[in-house]
């Protein structure tokens, strides 16, 4: 309880606060997570005063972008003034939080660099280490065929950021994403390697142990300086030292000396899912020694490494990431050897014979690219198995207590009795509960998802018994690619839908509803398709040609999810929930007035969304319905709130409720326009925008509904009546 207490104040202490505001000059040195894209550069760096900032610069034009791509960037030391910039708050409570995300690199906040003055050559033995993982990287890049780089850069400096989407995703799914990242197993096998050479050279074993000690820290900075490697590397080199001095200390207290060491040098890292997930792991295997040693059988001791891994592993898995591979317990038993034996001596003989001697290097590649083709095409094959991945969502806090203490005790009572089947139920029975708990609810959510400059909402039945989507969002792209463009399109469906969706512990959705073929309105949805299983997708009349529904329905198809152009007048029921088509009043397809147009009744507030509806079709749904109640609606206002749309005989007919514009943060079009917000003041309707709000809920609990918003650090909630 001391050590808790004392714990807590060190951090509260040692951690910087954020800085929102205020401009300084400065030196800064960027870390080698930097990155160049598009015509930015950004990532940590350190400043002068030895402060940890988010560094940000936009390059004036082409050249200068070409000259800081040839520079080993974490060796220099730039002359810069900037200004500290307000960290914007997540999409949504399952999204990439920036905020967290400078705690977990105890960085003081978001720092736009706005001019650079000058900059010289650092020369610190640290900044000479990282040029030579610099010159590693590029000699990879050089040598190396164009299929091996991500895996050569991963498993030798670990840097992943060359690997795919797909590959990650496969990887994800099948729970060996572990194998990527240098680790016990990697730094374990390569010291094993380098010692047993150099003993077979006749060395003294204490002058290849004292050798070791010394070059381990090297080979950790240049390896990235990860958690799990420095773990590994100050467990190794206490041990060595234990053979070298014969210090008695257990593996246990190594481990423990490694963690304390870590967090009083980087109090942060504690926050990072890799130093959780890492320590976490060593010290459960360490913990099982007596189960593990029990076991004759090499494929037994390998599962159950695995089994105990992933059992400690599983409540930091789901906090962090709602999901979590059950096909990992048997691909494991076939990868973990794979990379061990045969993938990573192969990367290092490949890096160490295209350094000394390429003819042979080249024999290799030969043999080993297409043998590292079918490992790829066998990967894929495994990922594309349905049910793979148990996806609860993100768990209530004391279901992951129940997960914590049953994990506890069944590896208590199975080392003491070893009957599996008995103790089972302390494992399964919090796994049952994180389970159900999302299926306890009893409103209707209706989420109104902050995309940025897009449409995407997604309709949750009480107790989950329905879940329905309107449109997914996109990235819409303006002119042909410049320098200034970004390498790659940011994923809206993978990086915002998807997310809140599995962080809602939503597996299926029932209905997909296309409102028109606009990116910013479906651009995302084959990324939604691939990663969640959708029943049906319903898609307005005659716009299943338009080239902007190519990749959906190539996705649908592969998938065999069935495509249905719906029209006004069709509709569907659930429980105590309508869903009415009102809209478009046309068959043929003209882009934004042929917007799907759904009505939505529950037991509350009933629900109009209108995708990028405008002006006539308005009056044409005016027409058609101008004798048709529907109950002051609460609105999802057309066309991100342009001037062509809301026109105030439709507001007048319809008096909503409340309205929500969906549009992004200084969006380039001035949505919402001042007359659409004057619209809505003058009939005294209340509005919520995703751009100052994020995302926007609506729960309804019998006739009553209230409405949540995202905002800085926490949650506003306004009670409607």
């Amino acid at each position: 309880m001391t050590a808790a207490i004392l714990s807590f104040f060190y951090f509260e202490i040692t951690i910087p606060d954020t800085i929102d505001d205020g401009v300084e000059n400065n030196t800064l040195i960027w870390t080698d997570n930097a990155k160049i894209d598009g015509g930015t550069i950004k990532g940590f760096a350190v400043t002068g005063s030895g402060q940890t900032v988010y560094a940000i610069y936009q390059f004036a034009n082409a050249d200068e972008k070409q000259k800081f791509t040839e520079m080993d960037l974490s060796t220099i030391e730039f002359r810069v003034t900037g200004s500290f910039q307000s960290v914007e708050i997540p999409s949504h409570p399952y999204a990439f939080n920036m905020e967290q995300y400078l705690r977990m690199y105890g960085a003081s906040g978001i720092y736009q660099v706005e001019k650079i003055f000058s900059y010289n050559i650092n020369k610190s033995f640290i900044s000479r280490l990282l040029t030579q993982r610099k010159n590693v990287q590029q000699h990879i890049r050089e040598t190396f065929p164009a299929s091996l780089i991500p895996e050569a850069e991963a498993l030798l400096i670990g840097d992943r950021s060359g690997m795919s989407e797909e590959d990650a995703a496969n990887y994800k799914k099948l729970g060996i994403t572990h194998l990527f990242a240098i680790s016990g197993l990697h730094v374990g096998l390569l010291v094993f390697i380098v010692r047993e050479c150099l003993l077979r050279l006749k060395l003294r074993r204490e002058n290849v142990d004292l050798l070791l000690i010394i070059l381990l820290p090297l080979y950790a900075i240049i390896a990235g300086g990860a958690p799990s490697v420095w773990r590994a590397v100050i467990v190794t080199i206490l041990v060595l030292l234990t053979i070298y001095g014969r210090l008695p200390i257990k593996l246990d207290s190594a481990l423990a000396i490694s963690a304390i060491g870590f967090i009083l040098y980087k109090p942060y890292v504690i926050f990072q899912p890799g130093f959780q997930l890492s320590y976490l792991a060593a010290l459960s295997l360490i913990l099982s020694s007596k189960i593990l040693s029990r076991q004759t059988s090499k494929l037994k001791l390998s599962f159950l490494v695995t089994m105990i891994s992933q059992l400690s592993l599983y409540p930091i898995l789901l906090l962090h990431f709602y999901e979590l591979s059950l096909s990992s317990f048997l691909v494991n038993l076939l990868y973990v050897p794979l990379y061990s034996i045969v993938i990573l001596p192969m990367n290092l003989l490949l890096l160490l014979f295209t350094s000394v001697a390429m003819p042979i290097a080249q024999c290799l590649f030969f043999l080993y690219v297409p043998f590292r083709a079918l490992i790829d095409q066998g990967t894929a094959w495994l990922s594309a198995i349905p049910y793979q991945l148990w996806n609860p969502g993100k768990p209530a806090s004391f279901a992951l207590v129940l997960a914590v203490i049953g994990v506890v005790c069944f590896f208590i009572f199975y080392e003491e009795q070893q009957k599996v089947i008995r103790y089972l139920p302390y494992v399964l029975i919090p796994a049952f509960i994180i389970q159900i708990l999302p299926y306890t609810e009893n409103q209707l959510r209706v989420t109104y998802l902050d995309v940025g400059q897009g449409d995407s909402i997604v309709i949750e039945l009480p107790y989950k018994r329905g879940v329905y989507m309107v449109d997914t969002g996109g990235t819409v792209s303006f002119g042909e690619k410049t320098w200034r463009s970004p390498t790659k399109d940011f994923e809206v469906g993978r990086k915002i839908v998807v997310p809140y969706l599995k962080g809602r512990g939503i597996t299926k959705v029932e209905k997909l509803i296309i409102s028109h073929a606009h990116i910013d309105h479906m651009g995302g949805a084959h990324e939604v398709v691939e990663d969640i299983r959708v029943q049906e997708i319903h898609i307005p009349p005659n716009s299943g040609n338009v080239p902007e529904m190519e990749k959906l329905v190539r996705v649908a198809h592969e998938r065999k999810v069935p495509i249905i152009e719906v029209k006004d007048g069709d509709g569907f029921h659930k429980k105590d929930f309508g869903f009415y088509y009102v809209g478009p009043q046309t068959e043929e397809y003209v882009g934004n007035d042929s917007s799907l147009v759904l009505y939505l009744t529950t037991t509350g507030p009933s629900f109009l969304f209108t995708g990028d509806m405008e002006e006539a079709a308005e009056r044409t749904f005016l027409a058609k319905y101008k004798h048709t109640d529907f109950r002051n609606p609460i609105l999802k206002v057309g066309h991100h709130g342009s001037k062509t749309s809301s026109t105030d005989p439709f507001i007048n007919a319809l008096q909503p409720k409340m309205a929500v514009i969906s549009a992004g943060r200084n969006n380039r079009f001035g949505h919402p326009s001042k007359e659409v917000l004057e619209t809505f003041q003058k009939y005294q309707v209340p509005v919520f925008l995703t751009a100052d709000n994020g995302s926007i809920t609506v729960l309804v609990e019998g006739e009553k509904f209230t409405v949540s918003v995202m905002q800085h650090k926490t949650k506003k909630r306004t009670s409607a009546p």
